[in-house]
């Protein structure tokens, strides 16, 4: 019998294996129904209360929701604060983003962030990518200001923030009002699944989209076109894509070196356990 999955997107532009899992029938021939929503329903309203994380939170706790991909931070925090689910898994791709600041701006380096404003979605993966690409620069984690903005784009534009850490499609837009890139922006999701997907549904879930990410590497302009629809033909030709790297394991040293990082910056209260939050099977 087809079982049904419900899945909600964490990135409309860095979850196209998703779509295109469904769309080309790999998750069918898998004998799974997978329902497809897009990323945060509220659109931007919504990210003012964080909303996209807690609807997945509370869609996945009562049941009405069996998957998400979210970052790999966000998995582990989340996962521990419901007490359900599981990672089953990092997901598909390296997503990708940028630390941009407005084109009149004097700072020419990540150095330069230092004590500065720049715009995130709390706790979104920008958020904590923004944090690693600071630190490596030697900027003291205490120095660093993140501050949440609903509207990262018009926080930088409108000189809100003077720097903002961006996703496609607000990098090109960004690009596109002579906003300067300062530092590329890489980091890992992880799949979260609900406690009743078995070992062999994670093994087909994982299974198509392997396939869906193989789909995409033969159809790369096709790809782009897609995965950057939000944006004008022109700007779809530079735009940001994400790394095509298919689902991999979570391998137990790279869940602890996450978490000992969480620790260390306060986003973790106490340390989970790997088999409480990880299924390796």
């Amino acid at each position: 019998m087809t079982r049904t999955i419900r899945l909600q997107s964490d990135s409309n532009a860095h979850d196209r294996p998703w779509r295109v899992a469904v769309e080309q029938g790999f998750f069918a021939a898998e004998g799974l129904n997978v329902e497809y929503f897009e990323d945060n329903p509220k659109g931007a309203a919504g990210r003012v209360e964080d909303f996209s994380k807690r609807w997945k939170e509370s869609q996945l706790q009562n049941g009405a929701l069996e998957v998400y991909p979210v970052c790999e931070w966000g998995a582990i925090e989340r996962v521990q604060t419901l007490g359900a689910g599981k990672i089953i898994g990092l997901d598909t791709t390296v997503r990708t983003g940028a630390l941009m600041v407005a084109k009149d701006s004097t700072i020419q380096s990540v150095a330069q962030l230092r004590n500065v404003p720049i715009a995130v979605t709390w706790h979104a993966g920008t958020f904590y990518a923004a944090i690693e690409v600071l630190e490596a620069a030697g900027v003291p984690f205490t120095d660093i200001k993140l501050v949440h903005a609903n509207d990262r784009l018009d926080a930088l534009l409108s000189g809100l923030t003077p720097a903002a850490a961006l996703m496609e499609p607000l990098v090109s837009r960004a690009l596109a009002k002579g906003a300067r890139k300062i530092a590329d922006l890489r980091w890992r999701g992880g799949i979260v699944a609900g406690d009743n997907i078995d070992d062999e549904t994670a093994a087909k879930l994982r299974r198509a989209l392997n396939r869906a990410i193989a789909w995409l590497r033969e159809n790369e302009d096709r790809s782009r076109d897609e995965v950057l629809r939000d944006l004008s033909p022109e700007q779809r030709q530079a735009g940001l894509m994400p790394e095509l790297v298919g689902v991999q394991s979570y391998r137990q040293s790279e869940f602890q070196e996450k978490v000992d990082w969480m620790l260390d910056r306060g986003f973790l209260e106490a340390p989970p356990a790997y088999a409480d939050v990880v299924r390796s099977k």
